[in-house]
């Protein structure tokens, strides 16, 4: 069936409805989500633009690669602007003229060539506020602590961006990843946890991993260390057509993800990974009256993070706990409160404030 001109070309004209299609962050994901639960009737336009968002985005990466006759590219754009745009008068809008238009063409511009001269200004789609979201880059050396709204923890590695809804508002818990970075996801079977990591998207309630997703590499690796972690392409995520085909890892378990061809491959069940892909098991977990800064020190060798005590009297307090159970920020949270204590991540390192203890 036919859809409005205004509602399909509303979609396809708007920046933020054409990153979640191809580059899509927490924020977009966490917009757009929302709109369609809003908005279930329109959920078959919704799907029609996002085709043509791909199309055009794979015509327009074809194009950089050709020498082609500008003559003849403005030719055939003026064609596809007839038809994605008629004008003056707003008439049934067949999609078969915009699936056709891309479909002849095998290749194409930017957007901003796309856009007629005067876009008409449609009240079809009513804007949602985009929620608040916080970015986390990591420019030291050492790894950074990041604590999440939910008590989740996520150790960033240099160079690295990590980006996240502040606080979590829709039914899922979204990140995105540039870089590399250790989670530690706090249980929530109803509120799963989702990492983007470069066309990669991990599902899970609650476990630990690691996620390998720097820009300049070819390849995407996760790792899991303890639960499970439900693995798709971004693409297969995002198209609820097709039959989900995750793949579900086991600790040690480990798949890698081609960008350039959008696939998963898994390791083999049998191989262990690599010790150093992952964040080791500290060798105690049961304290019984012993210094903080005992624990702390093995904290600091578990992580790979800086503790520093603000106030150096904290050193003498002697500490009775379990920490066999909880993320980084949780077991800080649960040292700090034996102690009167407080704690703050900062850029390099985790500062403790507090009183402290007599000799």
């Amino acid at each position: 069936m036919d859809q409005k001109p205004d509602l399909l070309q509303d979609f396809i004209g708007n920046p933020s409805f054409r990153k979640w299609v191809n580059d899509p962050d927490a924020s977009t994901v966490a917009h757009w989500e929302s709109y369609r639960r809003k908005h279930p009737e329109q959920e078959a336009v919704i799907r029609q633009a996002a085709t043509v968002v791909r199309r055009l985005k794979k015509a327009s990466t074809e194009l950089a690669q050709v020498q082609p006759d500008p003559r003849k590219e403005e030719e055939i754009w003026q064609s596809v602007r007839q038809q994605l745009f008629p004008a003056p008068v707003r008439r049934s809008f067949a999609w078969g003229w915009v699936a056709a238009a891309v479909v002849v063409l095998g290749i194409g511009l930017s957007w901003t060539m796309l856009q007629p001269a005067e876009a008409p200004q449609l009240a079809q789609v009513t804007p949602i506020p985009q929620p608040d979201s916080v970015t986390i880059s990591n420019v030291n050396t050492k790894p950074r602590l990041v604590s999440l709204p939910d008590g989740s923890s996520v150790i960033l590695q240099k160079g690295s961006n990590l980006r996240y809804e502040n606080p979590f508002r829709t039914q899922n818990r979204m990140v995105s990843l540039s870089g590399e970075a250790y989670f530690e996801v706090v249980r929530d079977t109803t509120r799963p946890f989702l990492v983007y990591a470069n066309g990669l998207v991990a599902k899970v309630l609650g476990t630990s991993f690691n996620i390998k997703a720097y820009n300049r590499d070819n390849n995407v690796i996760l790792t899991v260390r303890t639960g499970k972690v439900s693995v798709s392409s971004h693409k297969v995520f995002e198209d609820a057509s097709k039959e989900a085909d995750d793949l579900v890892l086991q600790p040690n378990e480990q798949v890698v993800f081609a960008r350039k061809e959008s696939r998963l491959f898994r390791s083999p069940v049998n191989t262990l990974v690599e010790a150093k892909t992952l964040v080791l098991r500290p060798v105690n977990l049961v304290y019984n009256a012993v210094p903080v800064s005992e624990v702390i020190a093995e904290i600091e060798r578990t992580y790979g993070i800086k503790v520093i005590f603000q106030n150096p009297s904290l050193s003498n307090c002697r500490i009775t706990t379990d920490l066999k159970e909880g993320t980084l920020s949780q077991k800080l949270d649960i040292i700090c409160k034996t102690i009167e204590a407080n704690w703050a991540a900062q850029e390099n390192f985790v500062a403790v404030s507090g009183r402290g203890c007599r000799p």
